[in-house]
């Protein structure tokens, strides 16, 4: 059976929710693809300080509820905090993006995918379960 959980970078979402052109399209394509769909609760605050950023911030606030209910938010917690100490030693990734990746790894999910450069050596790898897709 196929594993229908993905697990989506800060980027993914803001490519969709802000319709950023070139990435749009795949954005959509990946986040209609599974039916379970998860985000880091880092992502959350990366996306109101994007909508902040852009002078949108009370759009955001009207679909934070939506995106809630859409996505299971992940905690940190002292295990993947500890596996993106590893991650970002051993694939060099920045400290955020470790701490994401950390996330979608120790939960489970089977594909994490991402338009962060920082993934881009990363691609079609696995690390335990989780394969990543970084995305052009």
């Amino acid at each position: 059976m196929r594993d229908n959980r993905a697990f989506y970078d800060t980027n993914i979402l803001i490519a969709y929710l802000f319709r950023e052109e070139n990435k749009f399209n795949v954005a959509r394509h990946v986040l209609r693809k599974h039916a379970v769909k998860a985000l880091s609760i880092i992502s959350m605050h990366e996306i109101h300080l994007y909508s902040i950023k852009y002078g949108v911030e009370n759009k955001f606030v009207k679909i934070k509820d939506l995106v809630h209910r859409v996505f299971k938010i992940i905690s940190l917690n002292q295990g993947i905090c500890v596996k993106a100490s590893y991650l970002r030693r051993d694939y060099k990734l920045p400290e955020v993006d470790a701490l994401i990746l950390a996330s979608a790894i120790y939960t489970g999910y089977k594909h994490f995918y991402t338009f962060d450069k920082d993934f881009e050596n990363l691609d079609n790898i696995r690390i335990e379960k989780t394969i990543i897709h970084y995305l052009t």
